[in-house]
């Protein structure tokens, strides 16, 4: 099944690295079109989520019977008694479609990795949106997600997640020995559910270990 949402034009040229009001010329435009409506057509989205329970004591946070030992991730999920693991993927038609472009124009493979990013990140934002519709009747609001890597949350955690949620499984997605998982364009997360709604904050860069040097954080916050 193709993408469902269409991707947000002005988030890949961002990703591209023209930022919100960026553009490209006509003839590039013209191409990025065309790119882009190639990859919504030849997505495979999927995900696979899971319920658990959290309890936090200062830095270590359990989720389920998992102990992880991070104190941003333990901040994010201050007083929220469950959470939602979660793992998406929009499929290998971007990583295909990257590798053929980088025989001929470097500029047609960096349009598809910055729809393949802006694609990742508007599919996941649907999941969280219908996490946060599934849990509001139970008066339960959702915290920003919070990825392995983020942070001082240790990359080693994808392994966790994997176990959690049986990601290959579930998703087809595979996590190699250097932790990168592929299909790339494939996103892990934990979304905290508690009764404060004034916890419900936007996803945002404050909690990230390299926000003061990447050229997209003030962008997001």
């Amino acid at each position: 099944m193709p993408l469902t949402r269409e991707i947000t034009r002005s988030e890949a040229l961002r990703y591209l690295g023209l930022g919100r009001s960026g553009t490209l010329d006509e003839e590039g435009l013209r191409l990025f079109d065309t790119c882009k409506a190639k990859l919504e057509e030849s997505s495979v989205p999927r995900s696979v989520t899971k319920e658990v329970s959290v309890s936090v004591t200062d830095d270590m946070v359990m989720l389920g019977d998992t102990g992880i030992k991070s104190t941003g991730l333990a901040r994010n999920l201050k007083c929220c008694t469950k959470a939602v693991l979660v793992a998406v993927t929009i499929g290998p038609a971007c990583d295909r479609l990257v590798k053929r472009a980088q025989i001929k124009s470097n500029l047609e493979a960096a349009i598809y990795q910055a729809l393949g990013a802006a694609a990742v990140e508007d599919y996941i934002d649907s999941v969280n949106d219908e996490i946060k519709e599934r849990y509001k009747a139970q008066g339960l609001y959702c915290r920003p997600r919070f990825s392995p890597g983020y942070g001082d949350l240790s990359l080693e955690h994808q392994k966790d997640w994997f176990r959690m949620l049986d990601i290959t499984r579930n998703t087809g997605i595979t996590l190699l020995d250097s932790l990168l998982m592929v299909p790339t364009k494939s996103v892990t997360a934990v979304i905290g559910l508690g009764t404060d709604k004034t916890g419900s904050f936007k996803h945002d860069c404050s909690n990230c270990n390299i926000s003061d040097t990447c050229s997209f954080a003030a962008e997001r916050t």
